[in-house]
């Protein structure tokens, strides 16, 4: 099955996820066989620049979560999502090609696929986009304790990530952060690759002229989730009672979160979800993105400010560390803590100056992006050193 190209490759990826914009690149850079997906119709192989008989994207899946995480605020979530997933399982299986190495977003959806293709003998290289299941599980059991929120759907995952990772033979990551927490569990530091995957850089745009007698604008852009810490920046808004100042939400929400967001009622303005166009607006007329997060495997929401000229403020447990350099385009402030949240953005507020550098280095930041080139080259390097080392451990038996 090998080839000049090296292993034959595919993908398994339970969502509608950025490495969906690799694809046309890894395509060209790797062996691809089949790419298991669930995206919009629109997302189909042309638009991935692949072959009609390489795209299995079984979009029903993502629309109806996307319509139940909109509309219904992820009601029930716990009994539900499994069987939007089980849906895009199902599909897989019915379609598999047997492959030489399965890239794999480890989620704990996609499990006994890993078996199938392990007993196949392919090997599995896995792409986890949260920190190891110990490290998130840790982190989200204190948050859950302190809303007095029911476990219920936040660990659901988590034994059946924990059996996915044991099948992998090397994983890559998105940031140093992902990188440690899988270390302090016992995966092999030179068994994982950190790769950060690209920014869509024609798209996300600094503004051509900057908007005039517009407030001090703070945002935060994540799904109103106890894993995102919106608790966090709000204890710290409310201390610090800014003048001519606004804090704005934007994401799903889930159920849960809204009884625990009563007791900030006018501190804040949620918008839901936005489109692309919305959200590059929103970048370019905002003074500042804080990504209060107490578990984030990377938050590609932080380049994409960055991208548009928005400096940005994420804790020690947000993987966009590794992008942040602070006093130059953001800033890096302790987890759970709202008095260094309140303090830095304090600090901008304060500082017309320092608003100004802030969004400069913010626009300097997108020449250290990588592209989708350079990236699927390292990814594709990355199947080849599974592929190698696989077979090596075969032959030395």
């Amino acid at each position: 099955m090998t080839d000049a190209a090296g292993p034959t490759v595919n993908i398994a990826v339970c969502g509608d996820f950025k490495q969906l914009q690799l694809i046309p690149e890894l395509n060209k850079a790797a062996h691809l066989g089949r790419v298991y997906y669930a995206s919009r119709r629109s997302n189909n192989a042309a638009r991935l620049q692949i072959d009609r008989s390489q795209a299995r994207n079984i979009f029903l899946k993502e629309y109806l979560l996307q319509f139940h995480a909109r509309y219904l605020n992820h009601a029930f979530a716990d009994t539900i999502y499994p069987l939007y997933d089980s849906i895009w399982l199902a599909a897989a299986h019915a379609a598999w090609q047997p492959c030489e190495v399965l890239h794999a977003v480890i989620q704990g959806k996609a499990f006994s696929l890993l078996q199938r293709a392990k007993r196949q003998g392919a090997a599995i290289l896995g792409h986890p986009i949260v920190c190891h299941p110990a490290f998130f599980e840790r982190e989200m059991r204190i948050e859950l304790e302190r809303l007095s929120i029911a476990p219920g759907p936040y660990l659901a995952d988590s034994v059946n990530s924990v059996a996915e990772i044991e099948l992998c033979d090397r994983i890559f990551c998105l940031s140093g952060l992902v990188r440690d927490s899988f270390v302090a569990a016992g995966f092999s530091a030179d068994a994982i690759d950190v790769i950060q995957l690209p920014t869509d850089l024609d798209t996300f745009v600094p503004a051509r002229a900057s908007a005039k007698d517009l407030p001090f604008r703070v945002l935060c852009v994540a799904e109103l989730n106890p894993i995102k810490g919106h608790i966090y920046l709000l204890e710290a808004w409310k201390t610090l009672k800014l003048a001519n100042a606004e804090l704005i939400f934007v994401g799903t929400m889930r159920r849960e979160m809204k009884t625990v967001l009563k007791r900030y009622e006018g501190q804040f303005t949620y918008l839901g979800p936005l489109g692309r166009g919305d959200l590059v607006r929103l970048y370019q007329e905002s003074s500042l993105l804080v990504l209060p997060s107490v578990q984030d495997g990377f938050g590609f929401v932080v380049t994409e400010a960055l991208a548009c000229g928005l400096p940005a403020i994420v804790t020690e447990h947000v993987g966009a560390r590794d992008v942040i350099k602070p006093g130059v385009n953001g800033f890096v402030v302790p987890t759970r803590s709202a008095e260094a949240i309140a303090e830095a953005i304090l600090n901008v507020y304060s500082s017309r100056s320092l608003q100004q550098s802030l969004r400069q280095g913010a626009i300097a930041s997108r020449d250290t992006f990588p592209d989708m080139a350079t990236t699927a080259q390292l990814i594709a390097a990355a199947y080849h050193q599974t592929y190698t080392a696989r077979n090596t451990a075969r032959f030395a038996k």
